[in-house]
């Protein structure tokens, strides 16, 4: 019976020390974690070296500021397009020369369309925005004043240009009465 119940009390021994491990996961650390200090450690080294005293031809403040270099942005390169002049009518009843052109296939906004008129001895250009449509880019109606335009036999050219691309349309006759 001795034997007995040596084998029941190390059996005893052993599920209560077994149940202190569930309870203490960290059974055998050597202590507890520690939070940060921010004072230095015995084993760091802190020099303090005091600033001198701004002379007159010292300021107090940094003169030199590091320079700031212009970070490239990739560059887009446009690619040439169709421009299409739909109408260039002259209309003596609004007195101007209306023309609609735009740039099929090809939605997108912040695009210029400028028209050229040659006609005489005279070059005019006016500018206008573009805007997109579904699968189109037209350009708003462009209406040039007559009677800044010779009497006569003209051409007119619409060019295109955005970030993205840009283009001109082939020449159309206009005749300014």
């Amino acid at each position: 019976m001795p034997s007995f119940r040596a084998l029941a009390l190390a059996c005893a021994t052993l599920l209560t020390l077994t149940g202190c491990s569930v309870f203490y996961p960290n059974w055998g650390a050597t202590g507890l974690p520690e939070e940060p200090s921010l004072e230095p450690s015995p084993t760091e080294t802190v020099t303090v070296t005091a600033d001198p005293e701004p002379t007159e031809s010292q300021s107090a403040e940094p003169t030199a500021e590091p320079s700031e270099e212009p970070s490239e942005e990739p560059t887009i390169e446009a690619v040439q397009t169709e421009v299409t002049i739909i109408m260039a009518v002259v209309e003596e009843d609004f007195g101007v020369l209306t023309v609609v052109a735009q740039v099929p296939g090809i939605s997108e906004t912040g695009g210029t369309c400028t028209l050229r008129f040659l006609g005489g001895d005279t070059e005019a250009e006016l500018e206008v925005k573009a805007e997109p449509s579904s699968d189109y880019t037209q350009c708003f109606p462009i209406e040039y004043p007559l009677s800044e335009l010779p009497s006569g036999n003209g051409i007119v050219t619409v060019k295109y240009e955005s970030e993205r691309h840009f283009g001109t349309s082939p020449a159309s006759s206009v005749v300014i009465p």
